[in-house]
């Protein structure tokens, strides 16, 4: 069974090389190889450490632990494009644990998040050629809108699509999102 929390600092480590993994097999022939082979658990984990710790974080980074280990992490929050929305600013599941299940609960858990936090509406980026994640979404009720964007993180530059959600919760009034005053 799969349990979904809010991250600790202690997740950090673990959350560092499932990252490492999970990049590795989604972003293969979408990333250089040269990249993928050269990312570093503990530099990974360092970054989350970091987020983490931050003081006046906004928004929620979730981990999914199966039989008490992380096997998974999303964090999510108030986007800068388009203002106003929520984003989900990233999913990652370790590969051994794709089609289990456990990265639609993580999903429905930061979804839920996300309308807590008052978002009517939410987006997340996605490398184009990565279908398995466009499916992924999709199913979860995500739609492409037809946004591109070229992005940069940690040192590559890939170039990604936009997708959006509409809340499902009925208690979403057009109030500001808590948290982004």
């Amino acid at each position: 069974m799969v349990t979904v929390r809010p991250a600790r600092v202690a997740d950090a480590p673990a959350m560092g090389r499932l990252v490492v993994r999970a990049w590795q097999a989604a972003y293969r022939g979408h990333m250089p190889d040269d990249y993928l082979d050269g990312l570093r658990a503990e530099d990974r984990a360092a970054y989350w450490d970091g987020v983490l710790r931050r003081e006046g974080r906004r928004g929620v980074v979730l981990v999914a632990e199966r039989d008490g280990e992380v096997i998974g992490f999303a964090a999510a929050g108030p986007s800068p494009d388009p203002e106003g929305a929520g984003e989900l600013y990233a999913i990652n599941l370790d590969p051994a644990h794709w089609g289990t299940g456990a990265g639609r609960a993580l999903l429905e858990a930061v979804q839920a998040e996300l309308d807590r936090m008052g978002f009517a509406e939410s987006v997340l980026w996605v490398l184009p050629g990565n279908a398995r994640a466009r499916r992924f979404y999709e199913l979860a009720g995500w739609v492409a809108d037809g946004t591109e964007r070229a992005s940069e993180a940690f040192g590559v530059s890939f170039a990604e699509v936009r997708y959006r959600r509409r809340s499902t919760s009925e208690e979403i009034s057009s109030a500001t999102p808590e948290g982004t005053e």
